[in-house]
């Protein structure tokens, strides 16, 4: 059975990475209740807790039990917070008689927080245990800010007619190319807290200088360093410039002298990349901080590369062909339609199939960028993925394609670097 996943960038995807602050106002399309402030008001916290693991983590439980704000008949409950020097994790419940959904839009911060921040679930049940993390790269954790996010949902009794639904017999592709119209959800409550946390906390982090320098698959790397928190563990790597690849993922654990092992971070910020380059730059794993290892070492055991000369790659759509792409993908079809292109491509091995191989954007022979505001991605029983891009209102007969990544390597031995 095919499982097709449809990536809906703009709508549907259910975490968002966005820069934190302002920059984004909060929708003010929602009416609020006789006698009721949409903004809600504002509460003040101070906490001061550490990773899940340590001993800190129930006090900080026990501190945001409290911490419920009530807006137009939803509840906000800050249910505990976990901060160290580089990040910071919010968990927090949403409650309201009579919706099936509720979701928490992308916080605003005061003052503007020069951070990336990972959004929460969207439609979730109410009283999900929901989450944002907000991960700080050459600044610290500040002592406070203002928090806002507003609250949408769905009763399960709403209409949204479709004014152009499609045939039955009408592709996911062709589905693709169709522009559906933005729906605005109502704004149901705006909730405000004040955050405050203590320098105790915030503080605690460590920094072992490495500057070890290992080759793989013919490209120089250097660990410049690793920073311990006790939220997570970063892995700082600098490639050389005569390297002819950007290094765009590694494969890698830490262990200590007990055989414990702490894998890449799966869930949340797994790694940062270059503002200059398409390289990535700082990796994530979990945290040895509660461990009390006495010796750490780096296991290297492979890499994704994005090859310099392939970081954007000519399709020829008439006669459906591109000049080069990685091992194991390759053309299935590319299909002119009446309002635009879509292009399906096959993944399989020696490529990751579960590895989105194109980026989001792409360009004409000019040099004029555009977007897509979703794509499609399949999984097969066989084994096989395959990608679907669509070109809406593209009229041109060659495109360039950028590429995620152009080869991966599993290095025969490990390269193993002794932290501390």
């Amino acid at each position: 059975m095919k499982k097709l996943i449809s990536l809906l960038l703009a709508a549907s995807i259910s975490f968002c990475l966005a820069a934190c602050g302002n920059s984004a106002s909060l929708p003010n399309n929602s009416e609020a209740g006789p006698g009721n402030d949409s903004q809600g008001d504002v509460k003040r916290i101070t906490i001061g807790t550490a990773g899940t693991s340590g001993a800190l983590y129930p006090m900080g439980v026990a501190m945001a039990e409290t911490i419920t704000n009530h807006v137009n008949g939803i509840t906000a409950t800050i249910e505990y917070v976990i901060v160290d020097q580089k990040q910071v994790h919010i968990f927090f419940t949403l409650k309201g008689e009579g919706y099936e959904s509720l979701s928490a839009e992308m916080p605003e911060f005061t003052p503007r927080q020069h951070c990336a921040v990972l959004g929460a679930d969207f439609r979730q049940e109410p009283g999900t245990l929901l989450h944002f993390t907000l991960d700080y790269q050459d600044n610290d954790v500040p002592e406070g800010f203002t928090m806002a996010f507003a609250v949408t949902g769905e009763s399960g009794k709403e209409e949204f007619p479709d004014p152009t639904p499609p045939h039955a017999e009408q592709s996911p592709q062709d589905a693709m190319l169709e522009e559906s119209p933005e729906r605005v959800p109502d704004i149901l409550a705006t909730f405000n807290f004040d955050l405050a946390f203590d320098p105790t906390y915030t503080a605690r982090g460590e920094t072992v200088p490495v500057n070890s320098t290992f080759q793989l698959d013919g490209q120089t790397l250097m660990v410049k360093e690793v920073e311990v928190y006790p939220t997570h563990v970063r892995v700082n790597v600098e490639g050389d410039p005569d390297n002819t690849a950007w290094l765009k993922d590694l494969d890698f654990y830490l262990e200590n002298e007990d055989g414990e092992r702490f894998d890449s971070i799966s869930n949340g910020v797994s790694a940062t990349g270059d503002p200059d380059t398409p390289a990535m730059k700082s990796f994530r794993l979990e945290s040895p901080y509660f461990a009390d290892s006495a010796h750490l070492t780096l296991h290297i055991t492979g890499a994704t590369w994005l090859d310099k000369n392939r970081e954007r790659v000519r399709a020829d759509l008439k006669n459906g062909t591109v000049e080069w792409l990685p091992e194991g993908v390759t053309v299935q079809a590319m299909q002119h339609r009446e309002n635009g292109w879509v292009l399906t491509f096959d993944v399989t091995a020696p490529a990751d199939i579960h590895k989105q191989v194109f980026a989001s954007r792409y360009y004409d022979e000019a040099g004029t960028k555009y977007d897509m505001d979703n794509f499609g991605w399949s999984v097969l029983d066989d084994g096989h993925g395959e990608a679907y891009l669509p070109l809406r209102d593209y009229d041109q007969d060659t495109v360039l394609l950028e590429l995620n990544w152009s080869h991966t390597t599993q290095a025969e031995v490990p390269v193993t670097i002794p932290i501390k």
